[in-house]
């Protein structure tokens, strides 16, 4: 029962992200805990969320914005490798409260105006996506609120997204693969829930083209505060 809600939840928060953009990988995680063992939660999630975000980026490739993904994976490495070396030293509880501060900022903050874009802008993105993302799981909003504040159109938006989240989890599943992590050990379950999101991509990539782009904004915005707001209760709530 476990593994068939696991696969049923994969598949919905999948289809859900492929319409929206974004919340899929943090409803996944905060299902996760109780029907895996705590050690396995960080390493499964980022293999299927690779599979989600991966056939989500294929299926929407024509709207991939790849200027933004060079830095965005040099950061990435860079973070990942950091983060691999600091998991077992430092207290990270209060960690995901940096991410809700930074979307709430990117959504109803000031918007700020630059000539060109800051440098280092997402090679400074990917090292904390990554670096965090190693520890405490779902950091997708991080990047996508960043997107968001460019003005990005929804396609463009949430396909660029996925193409950022697929660098986050290969780094990530090489690197706990490195740390002795057994991804095979968990074979059935990621073989199932691979499966759900890839469906679930697919049907929502179809349902995005029939949304509105006069309503995809506004629900972008709402969805990235509520998911901040929840980040700040569970953080807080401990």
């Amino acid at each position: 029962m476990n593994e068939l809600l696991l696969i049923l939840v994969a598949f919905g928060t999948s289809m859900v992200t492929a319409v929206v953009g974004m919340g899929g990988g943090l409803i996944l995680i905060a299902f996760m805990p109780g029907l895996l063992p705590a050690a396995a939660i960080i390493p499964v999630h980022a293999i299927v969320q690779l599979c989600s975000n991966s056939s989500r980026a294929l299926f929407g490739w024509r709207f991939i914005r790849w200027e933004f993904s060079v830095a965005f994976v040099l950061g990435s490495v860079a973070g990942g490798l950091l983060a691999s070396q600091l998991m077992s030293r430092i207290d990270l509880a209060y960690s995901p409260l940096i991410i809700a501060a930074y979307i709430l900022f990117n959504v109803w903050g000031p918007k700020i105006e630059f000539k060109n874009s800051p440098r280092g802008e997402f090679l400074t993105i990917g090292f904390v996506q990554t670096g965090l993302g190693m520890m405490v799981g779902a950091t997708g909003p991080l990047g996508q609120s960043t997107l968001l504040r460019k003005g990005l159109a929804r396609n463009a938006l949430v396909v660029t997204t996925a193409v950022l989240m697929t660098i986050t989890h290969i780094v990530k599943i090489t690197l706990f693969g490195l740390l002795g992590f057994s991804f095979f050990s968990y074979w059935k379950i990621i073989a199932g829930m691979s499966l759900g999101v890839i469906l679930g991509a697919y049907i929502g990539t179809h349902l995005r083209y029939k949304v509105a782009e006069t309503y995809f904004r506004p629900i972008v915005k709402w969805v990235l505060t509520l998911l901040a707001l929840r980040i700040i209760y569970i953080t807080i709530g401990r």
